[in-house]
């Protein structure tokens, strides 16, 4: 990694908070859940802490990524019972991490609000943070650099990414509907980590130039695409309809001369990359 990118690592700070959350009653939720707590989130913060809100949902500068993901994991089924535990991860990113303690007060009285179209009462029964370490109780930011690991580059290397939610990316103004070049998946973190670091991070030029000159040296590599796109919707209550929110899922898998695109793409697994990250799209597992 270039100078840059090793100062933006070890000053950059993440959050990712896993919340456990036990229902109040039988219940029909979404099959997509992401968009569901999202617009959760923003009921509860608004509702409990305004400033909160403003910083997390607030439109404050042409082409400012949001500083925060909402991240399910959760089986995609729709009938719940009384007594379930139903979780997600809410990432803060950089200067956000310093709100932690507000927002989580602002999802306990949010409870009262209710979940999904019958409003069913839910309890907030743990926070946790997860860290390069593992899953620790409370809150607990690390920076992204404590989640790099070192790489031997003088070796041919394999990795795999296998999509957890759908990738939303558009190469030449196309949705993709195959797996991205190796090339293309590292520009598109390289862009996303550029704009979270500019807008909540540190805006100095000298640096964002250094953080775009930065990308991997890739040599020969064989590139395995086992992916498929998922054709995913969600309700819009602005626009009253259901839109498309789908994309590719699968694996795809890159081997040969790739080390120096190793700490990108363990970068990518923390920030997500592609459209529509705010919701939790764009999330992948790397294998390396």
């Amino acid at each position: 990694m270039n100078a840059s990118l090793n100062a933006v690592a070890g000053h950059f700070t993440i959050l990712p908070l896993r919340l456990t959350f036990r229902l109040g009653a039988d219940c029909e939720l979404p099959v997509f859940k992401g968009s569901m707590w999202h617009g959760w989130l923003g009921q509860a913060l608004k509702s409990h802490d305004e400033h909160a809100f403003f910083v997390l949902f607030g439109e404050h500068a042409e082409g400012q990524p949001k500083p925060y993901s909402v991240v399910v994991e959760d089986d995609q089924r729709s009938h719940w019972r009384k007594g379930e535990l139903i979780h997600f991860t809410l990432y803060l990113f950089a200067e956000v991490c310093q709100l932690a303690e507000r927002i989580v007060d602002a999802l306990q009285a949010g409870c009262r609000l209710g979940l999904g179209k019958a409003r069913t009462q839910v309890q907030l029964l743990s926070v946790a943070s997860q860290t390069p370490s593992g899953l620790k109780p409370g809150i607990q930011p690390s920076v992204l650099g404590s989640w790099l690991t070192p790489i031997d580059s003088g070796f041919s290397q394999e990795v795999a990414l296998e999509f957890v939610t759908p990738l939303r990316l558009k190469v030449a103004q196309q949705q993709l509907r195959k797996s991205p070049p190796l090339a293309i998946l590292c520009q598109q973190i390289k862009r996303r980590l550029t704009l979270l670091t500019r807008f909540w991070l540190c805006d100095d030029n000298t640096l964002l130039q250094g953080l775009h000159q930065s990308l991997p040296v890739l040599g020969q590599h064989e590139h395995s695409d086992f992916m498929y796109f998922e054709n995913w919707q969600r309700f819009s209550n602005k626009q009253q309809a259901q839109i498309p929110f789908g994309g590719m899922k699968g694996q795809s898998s890159y081997c040969g001369e790739i080390a120096d695109a190793i700490p990108w793409l363990q970068l990518g697994e923390l920030i997500g990359i592609g459209g529509k990250t705010t919701f939790g799209l764009g999330r992948y597992r790397l294998i390396a």
